[in-house]
Order: C-alpha cells, then structure tokens, then sequence
C-alpha cells in the first residue's frame, strides 16, 4: 500500500511556504484536516549511486497545483534557499495513520519546475500537477519508528 506524504516548505526569504497549502481555498474539496500547512505529495523520487564517490541527484516530487504553486516559482526565480522537510506516514497497527519516516532537506534550492495542466476533453480523469526538483547540501533520512538515520552531505554541489 502507498504512503501518505506530506512536505513542509520553509524559505530564507518568503517564510513557511507551505502554509496554508493543504486549506481548502488551496487544495479544494482535498484539504486535509491537520494538514492545513503542509504540501500534500502524490509522489517522491530520490536517487544515490556511487562509482567512486557517492553522486547524489535531486529530490523529485509531483503535487497539486496549490497555493504554494506561485511561492515555488519565486523560490526558483530567486535562487532562494529552503528547508524542506518531508513526513512520510503509513497504516498503524490498530488501523490508524501513525508517522514513520521522514527525509530532511537543508540548503535546498528549485532546480526545476514542469507543470502538467490535462484537457479535460482528452485526459478528464487526471488533475493539474506539477513536478519540482530540489538540490541540496544536506539530507538527513530519519525512520522514527525503528529508531535508524543518515546523514548526507552533496559535497560536490555547487550553491
């Protein structure tokens, strides 16, 4: 089964980006009650190898349009360092959502921002989203139910 997941956005310049974000004048009849200032995340991609050094490259997500779509475009616009912070949650055993992981983004920057807007006469099931890349110099991975973390530094990164 897929994992909720939810982003908070905090800007050195614009403040908490997220907020407001998961509101209902944001996101719709799709607001999430407890949410109301996170970014609500369809998807997450992230990927390390290593050859001879550790090559990192950036966090991909894909979400709503929503009111942080403006603020992001900005972030991007003006190189603006960010924190983000990822929070990742999953079915509890009594049968309730319990947090379980998260992935911490520190010195962050928009790399890329592609936006999907469908016709609702050809794809009238798919919803505008948008797709945004970040770089950054630190990832910490934390999995808080079993008490395991790392940290990682994208020495080669140029900010």
């Amino acid at each position: 089964m897929a994992n909720i997941i939810y982003l908070k956005i905090e800007g050195k310049n614009q403040g908490l980006i997220s907020s407001g974000c998961g509101s209902y004048d944001s996101m719709g009849n799709k607001w999430q009650k407890g949410h109301e200032n996170e970014i609500f995340v369809y998807e997450l991609n992230n990927a390390a190898e290593r050859i001879d050094n550790v090559a990192y490259q950036p966090v991909e997500i894909r979400k709503p349009i929503d009111k942080s779509t403006p603020l992001l475009l900005s972030a991007l616009n003006e190189n603006e360092y960010l924190t983000c912070t990822f929070i990742f949650y999953r079915t509890s055993e009594n049968g309730g959502m319990e947090q379980y992981f998260s992935i911490k983004l520190t010195d962050a920057k928009v790399k890329n921002i592609r936006m999907h807007y469908p016709s609702s006469i050809t794809h009238n099931e798919y919803q505008p989203e948008e797709f945004i890349s970040f770089t950054y110099k630190n990832m910490l991975c934390e999995h808080l139910k079993a008490g395991t973390s790392a940290y990682c530094i994208w020495e080669s990164q140029l900010f």
